[in-house]
């Protein structure tokens, strides 16, 4: 096989959490007395890193509210509901099926590290990776720094990775690693931003397992 690693984003491609996050911003918003988003497809179409540019788009005001506290109220809204979230129904048996085949398998998340530990391990399916990489905050900064530091001090084959994401943010972070980008169109980003960067775009894992291992 081509790949001996897969680096996976978490929110959106392994775990379904898109409309737990769109009902999340409108809260937020709302309670703000701000204007919810209408849609899917609007969120769709603004989200992406840095966060904060994310919250600005949405209409937060962010002169007269500090971005650290709405991200505050955010993580914990989403603690709340996360129980909620579930995996995509055709990840767990993909994912065990590239264990089994060798390719060694890493989590790269802008959660911080021990959030995210504790999301992956409530799905019991910590066991399916090598590392779990998360953030040092819960500001959900860019992911690059994380996987450089990881490619470097594992002395890793950057043509040896395939990045699994569903955001342009993931396109940005395999370029910067230089690996190969696959992106799914069921997160957090549209179908055709995701087909804008250049990356191969499929529909779901499944796709992906028969690309990988064909």
């Amino acid at each position: 096989m081509k790949y001996k690693y897969i680096m996976w984003d978490w929110n959106g491609t392994i775990l379904d959490d898109l409309q737990i996050n769109f009902e999340i911003e409108n809260t937020l918003l709302s309670r703000r007395g701000k204007k919810p988003l209408k849609s899917l497809e609007e969120y769709h179409q603004i989200f992406g890193f840095p966060i904060i540019t994310f919250y600005e788009k949405m209409g937060f005001d962010l002169e007269n509210e500090r971005f650290e506290d709405i991200a505050k109220d955010y993580v914990f809204e989403y603690d709340e509901r996360f129980p909620e979230a579930e995996i995509f129904s055709d990840a767990e048996s993909a994912l065990r099926e590239f264990k089994w085949e060798g390719i060694r398998q890493i989590i790269l998340s802008a959660t911080e590290q021990k959030f995210l530990e504790k999301q992956v391990r409530s799905h019991d399916i910590d066991y399916l990776f090598t590392d779990i990489l998360g953030t040092k905050d819960v500001y959900a900064k860019s992911k690059v720094d994380v996987a450089l530091r990881w490619i470097s001090e594992n002395d890793i084959d950057s043509a040896d990775v395939l990045f699994v994401g569903d955001t342009t943010h993931d396109f940005e972070v395999a370029e910067n690693i230089g690996c190969d980008c696959v992106l799914i169109a069921r997160g957090h980003n549209s179908y055709e931003r995701l087909l804008a960067t250049g990356a191969t775009v499929l529909e779901d894992i499944e796709e992906l397992r028969k690309l990988v291992l064909r």
